[in-house]
């Protein structure tokens, strides 16, 4: 799996709500979750801006993915 790639950031917002025991992710929980990890690429994450837009885009991309796969569940 590559860093920054649209499953590397499914993989990291699942790690978070698992640090913090979220059974099931809300799509509140997912954009909360979300803003955390693009806070830090936008503002500690020193790279090429092309990789960091590149890096929002699948950070967005891999969100309304796990947001839908949890509406469906609901």
């Amino acid at each position: 799996m590559l860093f920054g790639s649209i499953e590397y950031f499914e993989r990291e917002i699942m790690s978070f709500a698992k640090r913090k025991s979220l059974i099931t992710l809300s799509p509140n929980q997912v954009m909360e979750i979300h803003s955390g990890i693009k806070y830090e690429l936008m503002n500690d994450f020193i790279c090429d801006v092309d990789l960091k837009k590149e890096c929002i885009n699948n950070l967005n991309l891999a969100s309304e993915k796990l947001i839908y796969k949890y509406k469906t569940l609901l």
